[in-house]
């Protein structure tokens, strides 16, 4: 059975002003959502080292969603996340991620790392690896895209994001009057700043990325062999 597994961290959390206020803040993000996702966790989110976490998620998981509302939870300060779909070699304990292993980690580690290195000029801070290269590469273009269309947000059109996940929306079509209600805006205001946010492209392209990522999963073509040594991605 193949997973997604997610490794995230702070970015430059030695230079935040606040860095233990930080910490405890991601603690209390995970624990929220923990429990609102208990369901499709194969594995609870847990902090593994000051700074950085990891989880264990069923291939059912709303997978950007959840990255959004940690972004959200987490404002003003910028975190970087690495994906990794394929199997679980050891046993796993649903109630802390610590001490789980194999190829679906060992890929959540490789992406993170790409990262730290290649982020388009700091807007992109999400990627995946997994077996099938293809659908890796078209699944990456998809979130960069995102990512650049995210980067681009004034605050006022960032609040549209945030609006819509304490709505529990997260799909490009959606029943407007109510958010419009949400943001107090009337339904003229409310298009104009859906137009220049391109959000439901942005919605779009994070739904269209977890689609390829779940049929790859059911199709069972992700992971690498269980003999393969995770020295290779050193």
């Amino acid at each position: 059975m193949d997973y997604i597994a997610i490794i995230g961290d702070m970015i430059d959390s030695k230079d935040i002003a606040n860095r233990f206020e930080g910490q405890q803040q991601l603690k209390a993000c995970l624990d929220k959502l923990n429990t609102k996702y208990q369901a499709v966790l194969a594995s609870k989110f847990s902090i593994t080292l000051g700074d950085e976490f990891q989880g264990l998620l069923m291939a059912e998981a709303p997978l950007f969603q959840m990255i959004d509302e940690i972004n959200q939870s987490m404002e003003g300060i910028n975190l970087r996340f690495g994906i990794g779909l394929g199997k679980i070699l050891t046993d796993i304990d649903p109630t802390v991620s610590l001490g789980a292993d194999g190829p679906a980690y060992w890929y959540a580690r490789e992406a993170i790392n790409y990262i730290h290195q290649k982020n388009d000029y700091g807007n992109t801070q999400l990627a995946i690896r997994m077996d099938e290269e293809e659908a890796e590469e078209v699944i990456n273009s998809l979130l960069a895209a995102s990512e650049a269309i995210k980067a681009s947000w004034r605050d006022s059109q960032k609040v549209l994001l945030q609006t819509l996940l304490e709505l529990g929306i997260y799909e490009e079509r959606f029943e407007q009057q109510a958010l419009a209600q949400a943001l107090q805006l009337n339904s003229s205001a409310l298009s104009k700043r859906l137009k220049s946010s391109s959000i439901k492209v942005y919605l779009r392209a994070r739904n269209s990325a977890l689609k390829l990522l779940q049929a790859s999963i059911l199709n069972g073509e992700t992971g690498p062999q269980e003999t393969q040594n995770p020295d290779f991605l050193v």
